[in-house]
């Protein structure tokens, strides 16, 4: 009978960890707005289309040419130390690992990958050893409920920055992606190349911390700072680094 009921519980944390994910949640981009929605089901990611985000200029505002949702495909799932890992395979016939695990709140998810080569895995037992040896030390984003995005709404406009916490908040950026590359390397995180501009989204959201409203990060809040301090030569180094002004 212990058996039973051993197996049982056994049966009913897999299937809830396998679950847990699923559902709707928002996070940070670099498209139009700042927030984005992100569906997940048993056999799919579906991601809001956003603009293209490149190293150059991800965090401009502009306006996309294609709109349309970006359904990923999950060719398989696997279940281990409470993470659910969802194998994708690309365009070009590569596999790539895409980790989930829900936080201790319940209220966010953290989407990373498991350690493997830089340009994803040739086949899918090589992306199944890739599993094997994660350690979770991966860089990452953070998927949220609803709700937390909306919290966003009572804080402080990032027009209202000061100087010295704008240069801060553009170095952080900086020396996140600078890492983020240094570290993953293109491909290596991300199946498709809409989760560059969640990643983007996620270090530029992050970079300004908890004071300014992270919904404010959009071109017309933006352009208050850019115009007020861009005049600083380190401001503007780092604007253009981040995109937002072009290099003289």
């Amino acid at each position: 009978m212990k058996k039973i009921i051993s197996s049982c519980l056994g049966l009913f944390f897999f299937i809830s960890a396998a679950m847990a994910q699923k559902g709707d949640w928002y996070t940070w981009s670099t498209g139009t707005t700042p927030a984005v929605h992100v569906t997940i089901n048993g056999d799919e990611i579906v991601l809001d289309r956003t603009d293209p985000a490149t190293k150059q200029g991800g965090i401009s505002g502009r306006k996309s040419n294609d709109l349309e949702a970006e359904h990923l495909k999950i060719i398989k799932k696997v279940e281990k130390n409470d993470r659910t890992y969802l194998i994708f395979q690309s365009f070009d016939g590569l596999y790539f690992v895409t980790t989930l695990q829900k936080s201790p709140s319940g209220d966010s998810v953290f989407m990373y990958c498991a350690d493997g080569i830089e340009d994803g895995y040739k086949g899918l037992n090589e992306a199944l050893d890739g599993i094997k040896k994660d350690n979770g030390s991966d860089f990452y984003i953070t998927l949220f409920k609803k709700e937390v995005i909306d919290a966003e709404k009572r804080k402080v406009p990032v027009s209202k920055i000061t100087g010295s916490e704008f240069g801060t908040a553009l170095q952080n950026f900086t020396d996140r992606m600078d890492k983020f590359w240094k570290d993953r390397g293109y491909g290596h995180f991300e199946p498709y190349h809409g989760f560059m501009n969640l990643i983007y989204g996620n270090a530029f959201a992050n970079a300004f911390g908890d004071k300014y409203s992270k919904l404010s990060l959009v071109t017309k809040e933006l352009k208050t700072p850019i115009a007020n301090y861009s005049s600083n030569p380190n401001i503007r180094r780092l604007l253009e680094s981040a995109g937002f002004l072009k290099s003289e």
